[in-house]
């Protein structure tokens, strides 16, 4: 029987204006689609009844909560209170299999362990399996977090300058011992926000994807997630040459 690996690919999308994206409420799927990923972390836009409808394709569903990069039109009044609203939804939309904080440690939106605590409790409140992740950089340190670790169920992680790239290896050591066994899902960018302000070449993208094949095969890292949707029209040749590397390495196998 065939082994899906793209099971393992996720899509960071959503409806913004920002950074060149776009407004539809489906653009996270019609990215999806585009780079044949299963999973999605849909971000930006708000947790209606119709937007989560147009989501059912994905497989897996992890929704943003919180204040921290979204649409201020999105935002809902308390974090807990969304966490405890997005928790009830799962129930009708059983893709949803978590929140999302964007950049947690390094955002305008501070979380102490007792706020992350209540934001957990909410987010299991209706549906117990739910996982709380969060967004964090390989340039950012992280001592003194055991009092956050307990509330913190899966690490999504970010090189947020291209040049950082040369050193993922050790710094991706460094956050296996700084956040002790929780899942990883590596994060791609496609578009270097950090440093260029340009598309990543695609030696860079085919190194960074490299390695991160070798961390999943290695059962250290647990996916990777492309950011995303709105590079497609941004950044057309890179896209696409990340989307066909997907397609060689990430397809079915025997």
């Amino acid at each position: 029987m065939a082994v899906m690996l793209n099971d393992q690919i996720w899509l960071w999308g959503g409806p913004t204006r920002q950074w060149g994206g776009s407004m539809d409420d489906d653009t996270l799927v019609k990215g999806a689609r585009f780079f044949g990923a299963q999973n999605g972390l849909y971000v930006y836009g708000p947790h209606s009844d119709a937007v989560l409808e147009l989501h059912r394709p994905l497989a897996r569903l992890v929704c943003q909560i919180g204040s921290n990069c979204r649409n201020p039109e999105a935002v809902a009044a308390d974090t807990v209170a969304e966490a405890e609203r997005l928790s009830a939804l799962s129930l009708r939309f059983p893709n949803i299999v978590g929140a999302v904080v964007d950049d947690f440690d390094t955002g305008s939106e501070k979380f102490t362990p007792e706020k992350l605590a209540a934001i957990q409790g909410a987010l299991r409140s209706h549906n117990p399996a739910l996982k709380l992740h969060v967004v964090t950089y390989t340039m950012k340190q992280h001592p003194g977090y055991d009092d956050l670790l307990p509330y913190l169920d899966v690490v999504t992680l970010w090189v947020w300058k291209q040049g950082e790239l040369a050193r993922l290896d050790e710094d991706f050591d460094r956050m296996r011992r700084e956040f002790p066994g929780k899942p990883i899902l590596m994060g791609i960018f496609i578009h270097d926000y950090g440093e260029t302000s340009k598309a990543r070449p695609n030696a860079v993208l085919a190194a960074h994807l490299d390695a991160c094949r070798r961390t999943i095969a290695a059962g250290q890292a647990h996916g990777i997630i492309i950011l995303g949707d709105r590079e497609i029209a941004k950044h057309p040749a890179e896209s696409a040459f990340v989307r066909d590397y997907l397609a060689k390495h990430f397809a079915a196998r025997g």
